[in-house]
């Protein structure tokens, strides 16, 4: 009996030993594979990162990505983490095959942005082959925030630039005047009595508002907050954004009222443009003081001390 047992232990050994080895067979081929194919869609997007200051968040986002997924992975990982079944292989194959049509769509339809997001089911289905579509419960949130490091579509970013530029002009303009300082809004530019302020595109807070929703959806995958007030926190994103913008924009433009232009537009300006995300981490904190003590939680009906009813 006792050889018998031994021999069954050895054969258990060999059989998970041998698993482990084709488990790091797997995955090593896996990631071999998607730095082949999504090589240059990886340098365009370090490139884009480098080139445009509206995405240079675009660096932080994979490592945020990687923390939330190893954050996870250790909360509940191994309790969802199982070998890989018949089912699980073609849920792979079908995320890989859509990464390849969503790419191929990309290439031919000259949106480079869409090869960049055909990475994103391709890394699902990658996680989906190594650990099964049980890896979704800890893998799924990190895969899609990866979404932020994508550069917007052309005419996506146009849209918006000038929807944010417009509502920047008007809200600091009305902000100026009940300064005491006259301003006339004409297009995107703000008419002083001493100058001019045109808000361009570079100003339009289309860098603020991205970068920003991302820190924010972020934030709300990490911190202990009610379903409604991660909504909110998210949601948030959108006036901060803007309001840091009209913050900056006013405060140029006090500056070429009561300082010289060359002033306002070579120190002020620059200076203003880096204290943006200060003034919106400034704008979150406040929105979270707030929801703390609107938002009320029930208490616990049970008092403290005293033992609970057994059930008959």
């Amino acid at each position: 009996m006792t050889e018998l047992a031994s021999a069954s232990s050895t054969k258990e050994l060999e059989t998970k030993e041998g698993s482990s080895r084709s488990l790091l067979v797997l995955t090593a081929l896996s990631l071999l594979a998607t730095i082949g194919l999504y090589s240059d869609v990886c340098v365009w997007l370090v490139k884009n990162w480098y080139g445009n200051q509206d995405y240079s968040h675009g660096f932080f986002i994979p490592l945020v990505s990687l923390y939330l997924i190893w954050s996870a992975y250790q909360q509940r990982g191994t309790a969802t983490v199982s070998v890989p079944r018949r089912r699980d292989w073609i849920v792979a194959v079908g995320l890989i095959s859509l990464g390849v049509l969503i790419r191929v769509f990309g290439i031919y339809s000259r949106v480079v942005t869409l090869e960049g997001l055909s990475l994103l089911p391709h890394l699902l289905g990658v996680l989906t082959l190594i650990f099964g579509v049980s890896a979704w419960r800890w893998a799924l949130p990190g895969i899609c925030y990866l979404a932020f490091m994508l550069p917007l579509p052309g005419p996506v970013a146009g849209s918006l630039s000038g929807l944010l530029q417009s509502v920047a002009t008007q809200v600091s303009t009305y902000i100026i005047q009940i300064l005491g300082v006259p301003a006339v809004a004409s297009g995107n530019i703000i008419i002083l009595s001493n100058g001019e302020v045109g808000v361009a595109e570079a100003c339009s807070g289309i860098r603020m508002l991205y970068s920003f929703f991302a820190l924010t959806v972020g934030a709300c995958m990490l911190i202990d907050r009610t379903p409604i007030e991660k909504f909110l926190i998210g949601l948030s994103a959108i006036p901060i954004a803007v309001a840091a913008n009209c913050i900056r924009i006013t405060a140029t433009a006090l500056a070429y009222e009561y300082m010289s232009a060359k002033f306002a537009e070579k120190f002020f300006h620059d200076i203003a443009g880096w204290l943006m995300m200060p003034i919106g981490f400034g704008l979150l904190f406040a929105v979270l003081f707030l929801l703390e003590r609107l938002i009320l939680k029930e208490p616990d009906s049970t008092p403290m001390g005293s033992p609970r009813r057994a059930r008959k």
